[in-house]
């Protein structure tokens, strides 16, 4: 097999890792922000810094989430395209 062939199967392969990954996190995602939810009802009308702090940090990680769901889609959307013109 030529290197330009390895080279296309590898980055077909690294596009539908990513394109699984990105799945996965948006299987996990509704679970996640409920349980954000679920957190921030129970402790949300506390006073205590370390109550918002966590809250704050759930609420940033969820943004996180959305943010690597939409990297990993953009990546295998790149390495398709690359792959196709090689």
């Amino acid at each position: 097999m030529s290197q330009l062939n390895q080279l296309r199967q590898q980055i077909n392969q690294l596009g539908q890792d990513a394109q699984r990954q990105a799945q996965g996190l948006a299987g996990f995602k509704p679970k996640f922000s409920a349980a954000v939810g679920q957190v921030g009802a129970v402790i949300g009308g506390s006073a205590q810094q370390v109550d918002r702090n966590m809250i704050a940090t759930l609420q940033q990680a969820e943004k996180e989430v959305d943010a690597a769901i939409r990297a990993l889609h953009a990546a295998a959307s790149a390495a398709s395209r690359y792959a196709a013109s090689l």
